[in-house]
């Protein structure tokens, strides 16, 4: 997950006028005015580069959808609010059921809040709700998580009290984080930089021992774990925390620096 600024994203043209049209409406025929958070998916979609917000991949398998972080069922003055929408994955969104863990994951209508925290009725109110989901475009909340080098998500803090951690834990599993598939995509991406970074270096020994042609090779790797931390590319939040690991070496360090 990365920070998605939502606020910059353009809505599609006539979206204000179809948002007055569908709330002259009864709340219960919100799901008639389906089209109304649909059309907003290209532009949702182009300002993650087709990636999911919740887990940084697109899903060739799917088309993707528009998620409310509220979800319209809880929270019916939200069901056409811009600012709610999410650019989602199939897994993410919806329940699903990991076929190699067994284990059910996926959004869904849920929106748990932190215990004896009241519901937001409205706009206003929306401040002092404390949801225990993490929120992609929330520019603190990506933060909340971290990566092992076997490709798990898991809680930044280890405090069991840190709210933070709560609302990671929580997301996790709601986001259906941790889905096996997923899990073994970052694996093979840790291995992939890591492959990288031994090339990397290795053509920076030879070039300095003499040899021209390797000048190229150490390019190439370079400019490869440099794409992996471009906004557009799978995973790059877990490629950056990949790279961390490694910052002690000098041409890491300055991949980040640069980053």
């Amino acid at each position: 997950m990365r920070f998605i600024d939502i606020a910059f994203i353009v809505p599609p043209e006539g979206f204000a006028d179809k948002v007055i049209a569908a709330q002259e409406d009864d709340d219960e025929n919100i799901d008639k005015h389906s089209y109304v958070w649909r059309e907003c998916k290209t532009s949702l979609k182009q300002a993650s580069y087709d990636k999911c917000y919740y887990c940084e991949m697109k899903d060739i398998r799917s088309d993707g959808t528009v998620d409310h972080y509220r979800p319209k069922s809880k929270y019916k003055w939200a069901a056409y609010r811009f600012d709610n929408f999410r650019f989602a994955c199939t897994f993410c969104n919806s329940r699903r059921t990991d076929q190699k863990t067994g284990e059910v994951g996926g959004k869904g209508a849920n929106f748990p809040l932190f215990e004896g925290c009241v519901r937001a009725t409205c706009p206003e109110e929306s401040d002092n709700e404390l949801p225990l989901l993490l929120d992609p475009c929330n520019a603190a909340d990506p933060d909340a998580l971290d990566y092992r080098t076997d490709g798990a998500t898991v809680p930044k803090s280890e405090i069991e009290t840190d709210p933070q951690r709560m609302r990671a834990v929580t997301s996790i599993e709601a986001y259906h984080l941790n889905h096996s598939d997923l899990q073994e995509a970052r694996r093979q991406t840790a291995i992939e930089i890591q492959e990288k970074i031994i090339e990397a270096e290795a053509s920076m020994k030879r070039f300095t021992n003499g040899d021209i042609t390797a000048r190229q090779a150490y390019s190439s790797a370079i400019r490869d774990l440099k794409r992996r931390l471009d906004q557009r590319a799978e995973l790059s939040a877990f490629s950056k925390r990949v790279l961390q690991a490694y910052r002690n070496k000098p041409l890491v360090e300055q991949i980040l620096a640069a980053a």
